[in-house]
């Protein structure tokens, strides 16, 4: 097979493997949580699903790049090493500092997370170039890039939020679409008293983040166990207001206020 068409193949391998994953985890909390106004970051969800396809696309093209099967696979394991922690450092919003720290810490093992996904790459061309010495039935090179396909994929399914954020996020839509049917402030679910501008700010379209540190936002809450999940959810109004609520457990009622 010459060097130009192994890339291609290689390429046209990782982006098709690329689109399974993508799909699956930028989509997979909407699909759990239908209603729920989650907040895609930049790009958004369909921008997200064709850079992530891309980012596979590359992968699979560096490790068809060399006629060594070994030194392909390297280059994929390094590059999506690089490529993926560039990534995150740009998405960090804060304390970039210590996330800056942790890519350091975890740079190598990354590289060997995406090394099983050249290698794959390469087995599988290996599967669909035909060799005279070694046939292999058309039906059964199909059979093997749909397997690698569907495991890709279901690693998608990593994006899922936890069960106990899922459940604040729907608690969390719930007292939203109470709280905009209130026409005072008695009105209001009681969490939502407590955020300054509601009543009249609230207006439009809105969604939610996933805040990271809840120990940021100024609210008396309860005094958990070490190691208990604590959901911060962030509203964000299209009008630009926004506030916050920390779920404690056992996570009915949050703790809200506007910042």
């Amino acid at each position: 097979m010459e060097l130009i068409a192994q890339r291609r193949l290689g390429l046209a391998l990782g982006l098709f493997l690329g689109v399974g994953f993508s799909v699956t985890s930028n989509f997979v909390n909407r699909w759990a949580m239908p209603g729920v106004p989650l907040s895609a970051p930049w790009p958004g969800s369909f921008g997200s699903v064709i850079l992530t396809t891309a980012f596979f696309g590359l992968l699979g093209l560096l490790a068809a790049w060399t006629e060594e099967a070994i030194a392909g696979v390297l280059m994929c394991g390094l590059a999506g090493s690089l490529l993926s922690s560039a990534w995150i450092l740009l998405a960090a919003t804060s304390n970039q500092g210590g996330v800056l720290t942790l890519l350091v810490l975890i740079f190598l093992p990354r590289a060997f997370f995406y090394l099983p996904f050249g290698w794959a790459i390469r087995r599988l061309m290996d599967r669909i170039v035909a060799r005279p010495y070694e046939p292999v039935a058309p039906l059964r090179k199909w059979i093997s890039v749909a397997s690698v396909f569907i495991a890709v994929s279901a690693l998608g399914l990593f994006s899922l939020h936890d069960e106990t954020t899922r459940l604040s996020l729907t608690r969390m839509e719930d007292l939203m679409r109470e709280g905009l049917q209130a026409s005072s402030r008695d009105e209001l679910p009681r969490p939502l008293q407590n955020v300054n501008g509601f009543m009249t700010n609230s207006q439009g379209e809105y969604t939610f983040n996933i805040g990271s540190n809840p120990d940021a936002l100024p609210v008396q809450r309860p005094v958990v166990q070490y190691g208990e999940t604590e959901p911060f959810i962030i509203v964000k109004f299209k009008n630009g207001f926004r506030f916050g609520c920390v779920f404690s457990p056992p996570y009915l009622v949050p703790a809200c206020i506007d910042f």
